[in-house]
């Protein structure tokens, strides 16, 4: 998803975060066209073996998009695990809430049907729910916008 947002590409053959990725990308929305807004965006793996990782990573953050993969029921279950572990760090902040591999599921390799996902929104009380396809563009940007617009509202940057 960040590739895919970052770079508008999609690597057929891409890795498994291991740890943690950087990026960084600038943004202007023509809604607010007095703000020059600059994202880093930290890509951070949600293996249980991983989590003595993440917590120094959470430290500034200002959003939370919670990823889990739609074909696979285990990433799903793990997200209150990963809500929790975050907000021990940083509190609340905003999140969305993300289902990817769209592509894949739409392929009958669907474990996650989309009301699952609402009402998981919901049950973690995070702001938006998506279902994103990174290989396709599916949402991708509408994931990032909205993040960046729940955390300007949320800081008092825009109403």
């Amino acid at each position: 998803m960040v590739l895919r947002y970052t770079e508008d590409t999609f690597k057929e053959n891409y890795l498994m975060t291991i740890g943690s990725n950087f990026s960084a990308k600038s943004e202007k929305f023509p809604e607010y066209p007095h703000l020059n807004i600059k994202l880093q965006i930290w890509d951070l793996a949600g293996q249980k073996h991983f989590s003595f990782v993440r917590p120094p990573f959470y430290r500034g953050a200002s959003g939370i998009i919670y990823v889990f993969d739609l074909t696979r029921r285990s990433s799903f279950a793990n997200l209150p695990n990963w809500k929790e572990e975050v907000e021990k760090v940083v509190g609340e902040k905003p999140s969305i809430l993300v289902g990817n591999k769209l592509d894949l599921a739409n392929q009958g390799n669907r474990e996650i049907a989309l009301h699952d996902g609402e009402s998981l929104k919901n049950e973690l009380n995070t702001l938006s729910y998506y279902e994103t396809s990174a290989k396709e563009g599916t949402n991708i940007n509408d994931v990032f916008k909205d993040t960046v617009i729940r955390i300007l509202k949320a800081c008092g940057k825009i109403e």
